[in-house]
């Protein structure tokens, strides 16, 4: 009975002596795999408005990093979506920037992203991994959808969201915040007309507001109050108390007005009194560069109070 325990001992030792040596051995499977990136919407053959189109895209196998600029760190990056490009860069050496200046291309650390002012007709898009240096994902590793965009364009619109038609608002620097639909605000001032794109106009006590097909949207009243912005928000300062009527236009790279003309208009009091005389250079601008030079220039001008230079 003894031996038989003593076997029965043995036995069982060299079972739990193989069980630890066999789970010291075990390997983890690795999970890393080659990069991967499909368009998730919208899909390929679809009908889609004009206007805005949102592209999405499923990544896998890839981190999406907001890294854009910094050394390139394997199986890290962001994205790159291209409208009507082709062929896609793909020169693992170079940044995956379109070569035609005029290309409608985009990085982004995201999954998404939408492209304005889409034309009716047969658009493809694309994407593309890249690293945070912007150069291509080697293996270059990208994805296209070609779409039907149909039906006109939305209409641009701007819409003055602040301060609110009616309100009361403190003398002295008042800020005037715009929203824009269906119009991309670029820095571009000075430069060609380009459908669907430009920047905005902001006016204090303009009227009429200057509306002339191809005419730059400058008042002709040489001591108005006016800017022009490559952003949706501009500060007017030293206004006086009273009632005043703050104006937004849409207007072309070249600052002639979008046709038809795209206004908003608000009539606030300013309560109390500012501290000083408007000057001839008053305005700061908020997200966008600030200077006291011409309106053919790409930078902003913040004009007022007599001063008419563009």
């Amino acid at each position: 009975m003894a031996d038989f325990l003593r076997a029965g001992a043995v036995v069982m030792l060299v079972v739990m002596t193989a069980g630890v040596l066999l789970s010291g051995c075990t390997t983890t499977p690795s999970t890393a795999g080659t990069p991967t990136i499909a368009i998730s919407s919208p899909q390929n053959g679809e009908a889609v408005p004009a206007g805005n189109v949102t592209v999405t895209v499923r990544v896998t196998n890839f981190s999406i990093v907001d890294k854009q600029g910094q050394a390139s760190v394997a199986g890290q990056g962001h994205v790159h979506f291209y409208m009507d490009v082709n062929p896609l860069p793909s020169d693992p050496s170079r940044p995956a920037i379109p070569t035609d200046p005029n290309a409608a291309w985009a990085h982004a650390s995201g999954t998404t992203y939408t492209f304005t002012n889409v034309t009716p007709g047969t658009h493809t898009f694309a994407v593309q991994l890249a690293n945070n240096d912007h150069t291509p994902v080697s293996p270059i590793t990208t994805a296209s959808i070609t779409v039907i965009v149909s039906g006109p364009a939305a209409a641009p619109s701007v819409m003055i969201v602040s301060p609110q038609n009616g309100a009361t608002v403190s003398a002295g620097n008042v800020t005037v915040t715009a929203m824009v639909s269906n119009f991309t605000v670029v820095d571009k001032q000075g430069q060609a007309s380009v459908a669907g794109q430009g920047h905005l106009h902001f006016y204090m006590d303009v009227s009429p507001l200057p509306s002339t097909p191809g005419q730059p949207a400058i008042p002709p009243n040489a001591g108005a109050v006016w800017a022009h912005v490559s952003g949706t928000t501009y500060t007017f300062t030293n206004v006086t108390a009273g009632q005043h009527t703050f104006s937004v236009q849409l207007a072309n790279n070249d600052h002639t007005p979008v046709i038809p003309i795209v206004t908003d208009s608000v009539t606030v009091t300013a309560s109390g009194s500012s501290t000083t005389q408007v000057s001839t250079t008053g305005g700061t601008t908020t997200g966008a560069t600030t200077t006291s030079t011409t309106i053919a220039t790409t930078t902003t001008s913040s004009l007022s109070g007599g001063s008419s230079g563009y």
